[in-house]
């Protein structure tokens, strides 16, 4: 099990729970035992992606990445809670994000643990991965990483090591926002490096993102685990935009 669904985690976490009720991660209405609020869930069932949750690589830079998927849209109420965890220090939000992407992506079946959404055990699921690597912060600021938290959920359902230092920043960049294909690709080309080598050498690499917007981050991500030795690389992500992609002028966005 996880650190951070061990028994003293979430005795820890049920117990701050007694103090601050917890809330829904779209719009902060107080909840009970419900993942969502009763407002927020029909909102967030109209965002669902589907039936195929896989990326297109006619709409999405994929690049060396053996493919992508991600349950839902970047719009709405999935949108808000996202930059909830991005840019307001809700790292819980965070955390039951990655939970909303395990059940819809692995199918896990989530319980409700004293008012925490937990994802229940998949094992079969883990067949085509070794191990999971979160991309990397823009920067230290935040104070957590907003895909590792999503990607905890998705290490305790799997049965899979989580391994948040196997790839790094070497520069920050610009902000991907606004940018073009090219420009993304740019941007993030050599952004990344596999800090520990050791750790992805033939590994089958599960790689988690919260959003993937061109796939440029996603795609120069598994570009530098491949260049350490990974054997393959599968992106997932929490939501996605599905503008309609311009072409790469050369050969070769989050």
């Amino acid at each position: 099990m996880t650190g951070y669904y061990s028994c003293p985690a979430q005795l820890a976490r049920q117990m701050r729970q007694l103090l601050f009720p917890r809330r829904c991660p779209c719009c902060r209405r107080v909840l009970g035992t419900l993942p969502f609020c009763e407002v927020c869930t029909p909102r967030l069932e109209e965002l669902r992606r589907g039936p195929v949750m896989r990326l297109d690589a006619s709409r999405h830079y994929l690049g060396a990445l053996d493919g992508a998927a991600a349950p839902y849209r970047y719009e709405g109420v999935v949108r808000s809670a996202i930059l909830r965890a991005k840019y307001e220090g809700e790292s819980w939000t965070a955390v039951e994000l990655g939970v909303e992407m395990t059940a819809r992506l692995f199918g896990a079946e989530v319980e409700m643990h004293f008012a925490e959404p937990v994802p229940g055990l998949v094992p079969g699921a883990a067949i085509g991965y070794d191990c999971i690597v979160p991309v990397p912060a823009t920067s230290c600021r935040r104070g957590y990483n907003v895909p590792e938290r999503m990607a905890q959920p998705l290490a305790h359902a799997l049965g899979l090591p989580l391994l948040p230092k196997a790839l790094c920043r070497v520069r920050a960049g610009r902000h991907q926002a606004g940018l073009s294909l090219d420009e993304r690709l740019a941007n993030a080309a050599g952004a990344f490096r596999a800090q520990e080598p050791e750790l992805v050498e033939g590994k089958r690499v599960l790689l988690v993102d919260d959003v993937i917007t061109t796939g440029a981050t996603a795609a120069a991500c598994a570009q530098a685990l491949l260049d350490a030795g990974a054997h393959s690389v599968f992106a997932v992500a929490m939501a996605v935009t599905e503008n309609e992609m311009d072409a790469p002028s050369r050969a070769s966005g989050r």
